[in-house]
């Protein structure tokens, strides 16, 4: 009996320390301090067996922009975990990172695999919304000798119309913005829009910035316009995915086709300072000084 109990204890103890753990793990993350929560990561014994603690290991990874190692860690988790659509998401998300920020020649080499991974993701997940974006952007992103196509773009902007209207019109509008077809994109922008007044707040942030740059872009219910983007700004986060710069640059562009030079100048100057020399806000702040 004394050995029982002294399991029971020895058992509680290890599931409490794990737990204690991943909260100090959590609290780091939550922080912004990536680099101290995959240092205490990396200090887990049972790291590399456990899906859970590799996950946040590689959206620490990816929050520092580690991009290789990020890579490494969600190849390593699709292998362990073959029928979680999030890994496949997330490792093409990196991928696609990656990408981003390499030489053409090294961006070339990993379109295949960026494409696999999201289409995965949809096979696992054929309601994953974040995936039917993610491969519409590619799809419209890339030339066509290299994998692009309109065609295979509008198809899954159809899918995700059947799975969020808001979302598929949203899609549509962008498709057709990149297909040089203005017409099409104002006329599925504005679906979009109409549609917004049955929602008291969105699940994803991302939408308030893609309805807020719709109406910066075209002019469309600007007060609404600036409401959508304050929103993304005060719950942004690096999950959102655009940065912070570009909401500011939105918000110019709003207030100032509303003729308020200067809270557009306000504007302008917070994305230069969050990020220096940013073009399109250097070119916005002359439009504004023109005024």
């Amino acid at each position: 009996m004394r050995q029982i109990i002294f399991l029971i204890i020895l058992t509680n103890t290890i599931a409490l320390k794990a737990q204690l753990v991943t909260s100090d793990i959590d609290y780091w993350i939550d922080a912004g301090n990536y680099k101290r929560a995959s240092e205490l990561l990396l200090k887990q014994p049972n790291l590399y067996t456990n899906t859970v603690l590799l996950d946040k290991l590689g959206e620490t990874y990816a929050y520092q922009e580690e991009w290789d190692k990020a890579i490494d860690i969600y190849k390593r988790l699709t292998s362990l975990t073959v029928d979680n659509p999030s890994y496949f998401f997330k490792y093409g998300g990196v991928l696609a990172k990656k990408a981003q920020n390499s030489n053409p020649f090294v961006g070339l080499t990993l379109i295949r695999r960026i494409k696999l991974s999201f289409k995965k993701t949809l096979i696992l997940d054929p309601f994953h919304t974040a995936a039917h974006w993610a491969l519409i952007d590619l799809y419209v992103s890339l030339p066509g000798i290299v994998g692009g196509s309109y065609a295979k773009a509008y198809e899954l902007a159809r899918q995700l119309k059947q799975i969020s209207t808001l979302d598929g019109f949203l899609a549509l509008g962008y498709v057709y913005e990149y297909d040089n077809e203005p017409a099409d994109a104002r006329i599925s922008y504005l679906k979009a829009l109409s549609m917004t007044n049955s929602y008291k707040e969105f699940e994803r942030n991302q939408l308030n910035y893609q309805l807020g740059k719709v109406c910066s872009d075209y002019g469309l219910q600007l007060d609404q316009g600036i409401k959508y983007m304050t929103s993304y700004i005060e719950n942004h986060s690096i999950k959102d995915g655009v940065p912070l710069e570009w909401a500011y640059y939105r918000m110019a562009l709003l207030y100032r086709k509303k003729g308020n030079e200067k809270k557009a100048l306000l504007w302008i100057n917070r994305a230069l300072e969050e990020k220096k020399g940013f073009k399109r806000a250097l070119e916005e702040k002359q439009h504004i000084l023109a005024l």
